[in-house]
């Protein structure tokens, strides 16, 4: 449809120009105009991603997002309680420097230093108090207090980590048993063998040996944890034929020499 004008008076060229004077377009009559974009209500992209309220996997998350934030509770409160991480302490100062000056609000359990050497600090310092009141009145009294020439902050500290218990030693095998007639090429590794091919769990197995020249004795040595273990083999393998020879066995008090001691600390359990 052709646009309707409306016809307008043109002054003279002597007259100033305006732009008031230009053919303004009228609108079109009886045209609605259309509605915004921006004025439409949108949905929401996340309505299929929202659950119910009474949805199981809504009231799941409430209680995983709970535990969560009471596990936090616990964790700040237990790192909380007496335990104070001291910073900028001058490098030299000792626990007998620092001691006096949290004495002055409680009793003072520990105090620790975080060491660069021998002689120097990096620092650093933990100082644990004797009740979580004493603690919360030295941080409040010390904090931003001169010790030193220096300016100390002070914080609360992780509890300190109880120290893994020492490893227990290995028992050493006091039940030795004295094994003769071995044949001259038997080595410890095959005595072993043949008491463990018959389920005597021998810890240790040594055969002795002459010097100059170098060869077997005849004899060695098996060794037992228990005197049960050893009392047992005595019985079973006295008279046994091993390589070719019958072995005679008997009770030995003798102690184990210090090769055999490192070999079973190093779990080889064999000397030749």
């Amino acid at each position: 449809m052709a646009a309707a004008f409306r016809v307008v008076y043109f002054p003279p060229a002597t007259s100033h120009f305006s732009y008031t004077h230009l053919p303004v377009p009228s609108p079109p009559p009886n045209r609605r105009l259309l509605p915004s974009v921006a004025s439409r209500p949108r949905k929401s992209n996340l309505q299929p991603f929202l659950l119910k309220e009474n949805h199981p996997l809504r009231a799941l998350t409430a209680i995983q997002s709970e535990s969560a934030e009471g596990t936090t509770a616990e964790l700040h409160e237990e790192a909380s309680r007496t335990r104070l991480l001291v910073q900028n302490v001058p490098w030299t100062s000792t626990v007998d420097d620092l001691r006096p000056l949290f004495q002055n609000y409680g009793n003072v359990v520990d105090i620790e230093f975080s060491m660069y050497n021998k002689a120097r600090n990096r620092g650093l310092a933990f100082v644990t108090m004797g009740s979580h009141e004493e603690a919360v009145a030295a941080l409040q009294s010390l904090e931003g207090t001169e010790f030193g020439g220096r300016v100390l902050n002070l914080n609360w500290a992780n509890p300190k980590k109880p120290k893994p218990p020492p490893p227990q030693p290995k028992p050493q095998p006091i039940h030795n048993l004295f094994v003769a007639n071995l044949p001259f090429q038997a080595r410890a590794k095959d005595l072993k063998e043949f008491f463990n091919a018959e389920n005597s769990n021998v810890v240790s197995a040594e055969v002795i040996f002459h010097d100059n020249p170098r060869r077997s004795a005849g004899y060695g040595f098996v060794s037992f944890n228990t005197k049960a273990e050893a009392e047992a083999a005595l019985t079973a393998f006295e008279g046994k034929e091993f390589m070719g020879r019958a072995i005679r066995i008997s009770r030995s008090r003798r102690f184990l020499r210090q090769e055999t001691k490192a070999a079973i600390d190093s779990d080889t359990g064999e000397v030749s």
